[in-house]
């Protein structure tokens, strides 16, 4: 890359005054207009004037991104032909690129930067204020390497972990925050930090991850940096248990773990739906890792949604926050639909008795399909048990009895994904939140109802998986267990499959047909199959 004293004297020129170049560098170091005018405190049309200066006087017509890929170009090979000699111009040694160890000795000699990327505004927050306490806690007074937030979707996690970037930057030499979303490989995350870090000054040619990652925390040595990675859990592998990386990501887990274990004066802050297993096993409440689960909305910070979409009703918002946790995008949600729906009257939304509908139905979907099929069989069982359950009613609730391991294995991992809640006082005793019952609820009779239609279509009893491993209604549950099982599961299902046949009749006659099907099969293959014809209603 150009050093920046060779930059200035190319530039000077062409008579580009000392704002123009601080501009121009910048740009150069692939910051857009945005993140430039927010590093040096100008308006961005002060950004874009200065560099229409700029390209002016080094005669580059046209628009668009083009035209700083042309003025990089003219740069590049006045600086190839000055290391050749040339170019008359002697201010620099004749060396393209500095060694690693050059770029961290000269580094210091720039001045504090910050690159918050895709950051969101986050000029309207609710509370928190405990979690920024403790972050803060963490992070500075503590010096802890790298901190995750976790939580499961919509409850806040990005929104904390910049609104904390801004409440702590000061602190910092460095604050870089990169979204994870599209999933970069390891290698230009990488690439991107060292070019950011250390200014450009060099190409870093070393192909290995590792000697990447050396050079990385070489940097956050020699500095104090905050970097925060948002949305991790886009690395990681969909269908497993939580914290496996995807295959060609696993270079991650090793970022972590070596930021984690060797010593430094930076921070990484991530966030993400579920913990990765480096940070599982390296934190600790004493140790320089650790992590902040983040629960419901305080009251008083979830009123602050509630008063700011105009919603009535203030005796019933304790409710709502019940229903959702407090989780505050699902609040925000749901206080627009009751506003623009219901004119702001919580009763009526209430009355209408679901919670999962658009955009919130959307959230769960999203993180129900990263599940492993043992953790979705676990949710299933406790979406019909309707209430908290233990690890051995789980165990004897299933089919196929799976080991103690594999069982706390994926209890755990549900844990670490939030999706299940411990019951307080009880060692081994968990159930869902409302809503991921009703999401899971819905998603069981959809797919049961799906189930009976392929296997009368095809004939093959084998189609069935729920309709075979889960209950509809538990033989051994209580009544009152059994009159919700009823209501929120059977009939639902019963009023399914009389849209999809149309017919009272039809139904009985295709369950009859599945039931004769199902005399021939071996008893383990049937499972809970022909109980549960038998409860919808064929004898």
């Amino acid at each position: 890359m150009i050093p920046q004293d060779f930059l200035k004297a190319v530039a000077a020129e062409r008579s580009v005054s000392d704002s123009e170049i601080e501009v121009l560098s910048h740009a150069l170091a692939g910051e857009s207009i945005t993140t430039i005018a927010t590093n040096l405190d100008i308006r961005p049309e002060a950004v874009r004037k200065r560099l229409g200066e700029v390209y002016k006087k080094f005669h580059i017509g046209g628009a668009g991104p083009g035209k700083l890929a042309k003025l990089q170009q003219i740069l590049v090979t006045k600086y190839q032909e000055h290391t050749r000699g040339e170019y008359s111009n002697s201010l620099l040694p004749n060396s393209v690129e500095n060694t690693p160890e050059e770029i961290i000795a000269t580094a210091g000699t720039f001045p504090r930067r910050q690159d918050w990327g895709e950051a969101p505004d986050v000029s309207i927050f609710y509370g928190r204020t405990n979690e920024l306490a403790t972050l803060e806690e963490w992070i500075v007074k503590d010096s802890c390497r790298l901190v995750a937030i976790l939580g499961m979707v919509g409850i806040g996690k990005t929104a904390l972990s910049v609104r904390c970037c801004h409440q702590i930057k000061e602190e910092f030499d460095y604050v870089i925050w990169r979204s994870l979303r599209h999933a970069p490989p390891i290698k230009e995350l990488l690439d991107n930090l060292i070019q950011f870090l250390s200014h450009r000054q060099i190409s870093y040619p070393l192909a290995d991850i590792n000697d990447k990652i050396s050079q990385v925390i070489s940097l956050f040595r020699k500095y104090r940096c905050l970097l925060v990675l948002d949305s991790v859990e886009t690395i990681l592998q969909s269908g497993e248990l939580a914290g496996c990386y995807r295959s060609g990501y696993e270079g991650y887990g090793d970022l972590f773990k070596r930021i984690g274990e060797e010593p430094h004066n930076s921070c990484l802050m991530l966030t993400s739906l579920e913990k990765p297993n480096e940070i599982a096993i390296m934190e600790g409440k004493n140790m320089p890792v650790r992590s902040l689960e983040l629960g419901d909305l305080q009251r008083e910070e979830a009123w602050e949604i509630f008063q700011s979409k105009g919603l009535a009703e203030e005796e019933k918002w304790e409710r709502l926050i019940e229903l959702y946790r407090g989780n505050p995008l699902a609040l925000k949600i749901v206080a627009t639909t009751i506003r623009e729906l219901f004119g702001g009257k919580v009763s009526e939304f209430i009355k209408q008795g679901t919670l999962v509908f658009g955009d919130i139905s959307t959230l769960l979907e999203g993180q129900f399909m990263r599940l492993s099929p043992i953790e979705q069989e676990i949710l299933y069982w406790l979406a019909i048990a309707r209430k908290p359950v233990s690890l051995p009613e789980l165990r004897e609730n299933m089919l196929l009895p799976i080991s103690q391991r594999e069982l706390l294995e994926a209890v755990a991992s549900l844990g670490r994904r939030s999706l299940i809640e411990k019951i307080p006082g009880n060692e081994a005793v968990f159930s869902l939140q409302p809503a991921v019952m009703e999401y899971v609820t819905n998603h069981f009779i959809e797919q049961i109802c799906n189930e009976i239609r392929e296997v009368f279509k095809t004939k093959k009893p084998e189609k069935f998986v729920l309709f075979r491993s889960h209950a509809i209604i538990q033989p051994k549950a209580d009544e009152k267990i059994k009159d919700e099982q009823k209501r929120y599961l059977l009939t639902p299902i019963l009023e399914r499959l009389r849209r999809i046949f149309r017919s009272e009749s039809k139904i009985e006659e295709y369950l009859t047909q599945i039931q004769t099907l199902l005399q021939v099969e071996p008893p383990l293959e049937v499972g809970y199959a022909s109980n549960n014809i038998q409860t919808l209603g064929i004898r």
